[in-house]
């Protein structure tokens, strides 16, 4: 993205010359290692690198504008602002073709690749003998010009291991699903190296949940997901249909809860240094002690207030939308063991597989792998995967008033898709006991 930065923004200048109006410059540089394990073998290995580049014009009516070309390079910056004007009826720039990007393999791509290969082989040798996993380096540079001066650039290399392993259970060997998504580094290799462990740790016999009500504790950092569904999607500042919309500063549970939504947390899956707007991201409080707080807020969609820098793009290809990044929440001062005492009966659940909402109703559903039942606060049966339902409002004021001392992150949880656009998402939770939510056998 080697830019003459002066020269784009006199390019880009025409776009907005109005009060309400967006010009802005996009380009996205992914470079992917994929290799595909199985018992300890490399079976198949990929490289994939993408170059795109956008050119936007918003007007104040709310009118898109939004060219794409692939490439990084000047040249596709100006193929792309030339475009965007000729169809915004201003005077076009002058054509010249976009030069393509020069290929590279693997080694230059990713000079580490061979290190992570061999510290991923033997970890799995030791914690997962018998898997199939498919193991992603995602390495991803994002820049940004934009009007007023805005410009931003955030660079992040990201670890995604997902699949299954084979693990003993008192019936036998027992086929597991994984996931774990974390940025790239030596801790997060620790990480790894714990959580495949406990992945293939011998287990009961699992037995379908029984359908009905029931409290729940949602252990292990995976509360960040219900937060995620329940509070993240509903404050997206697009969601015009959403429950939430009509009740600013409303108490919509315990004052004990705070809950943000953070992307500076570069720890975290969704971190990142600037918004694809340009803005310099800041955390935006979901729910801060018991009372709903702001919307996620990019320009175009922040009703009049400043944009929050959860402008987010699922490829250069695509135009910014408010997306929530890593949800966090305040830890509080329960041991597990307080923790179970206050279930008493219900279900302990530690990893989530995945949600979603209907925003218009504010219905939810979260689906989990596994889980213990707990009865008179001790660790029972246990359970496998099932599906927890329940209504948003309902659901947060629900929400009792004591948290887990220790908030952990949640490393299963990486990708949110809405509407077909995929972004990375993250997040960090502790122990959270939530009454009266709807459990059923997945089907």
């Amino acid at each position: 993205m080697n830019w003459d930065e002066t020269a784009i923004r006199r390019w880009l200048e025409p776009l907005a010359t109005r009060r309400g109006e967006i010009g802005e410059l996009f380009a996205e540089e992914i470079a992917e290692l994929s290799l595909s394990w199985r018992d300890g073998g490399i079976r198949e290995a990929r490289v994939r690198r993408e170059a795109g580049t956008s050119a936007r014009r918003r007007t104040a009516d709310g009118r898109e504008h939004l060219a794409f070309v692939s490439g990084s390079d000047e040249a596709a910056a100006r193929e792309a602002i030339r475009a965007v004007r000729a169809e915004a009826g201003i005077s076009p720039l002058p054509i010249r073709a976009a030069r393509p990007d020069a290929d590279e393999d693997a080694a230059e791509l990713f000079p580490d690749g061979d290190r992570w290969a061999r510290k991923l082989t033997a970890v799995l040798a030791r914690h997962a003998p018998r898997h199939e996993l498919v193991f992603r380096l995602r390495d991803s540079a994002r820049r940004v010009l934009a009007d007023g001066g805005r410009r931003g650039a955030s660079a992040r290399l990201l670890l995604s291991v997902e699949g299954r392993v084979v693990a003993a259970s008192r019936a036998g060997d027992e086929v597991r699903a994984f996931a774990f998504h974390a940025p790239a580094s030596e801790a997060s290799a620790d990480e790894l190296r714990t959580a495949l462990s406990a992945a293939v740790a011998p287990r009961d016999r699992a037995i379908p949940p029984s359908s009905g009500e029931t409290d729940v504790v949602l252990a292990g950092g995976c509360a960040a997901v219900f937060f995620h569904e329940v509070l993240g999607h509903p404050l997206e500042a697009d969601a015009v249909a959403s429950p939430l919309r009509a009740l600013p500063d409303a108490r919509v549970a315990v004052t004990a809860l705070d809950v943000a939504d953070d992307p500076r947390r570069l720890d975290l899956f969704g971190g990142y240094e600037s918004d694809d707007e340009g803005t310099a991201p800041r955390p935006a409080r979901l729910v801060a002690s018991g009372l709903l707080g702001a919307a996620l807020a990019d320009r175009a969609h922040g009703n009049g207030a400043s944009p929050s820098g959860h402008g987010r793009r699922a490829s250069a290809a695509d135009a910014p939308r408010p997306r929530g990044s890593n949800v966090v929440v305040a830890a509080g001062s329960a041991d597990p063991d307080e923790m179970l005492r206050r279930l008493h009966d219900g279900l302990w659940i530690e990893e989530l597989a995945g949600g979603s909402v209907e925003i218009a109703s504010g219905r939810f559903r979260l689906r989990f792998p596994r889980a213990r039942r707990v009865r008179r606060g001790r660790l029972a049966d246990e359970f496998s995967s099932g599906v927890i339902a329940g209504e948003l409002l309902p659901a947060l004021g629900a929400v009792e008033p004591a948290f887990g001392r220790e908030a952990r992150a949640c490393r299963s949880f990486g990708w949110c898709a809405r509407d077909g656009q995929v972004v990375p998402v993250g997040g960090a939770a502790p122990d959270v006991l939530v009454r009266r939510l709807h459990v059923r056998p997945d089907a």
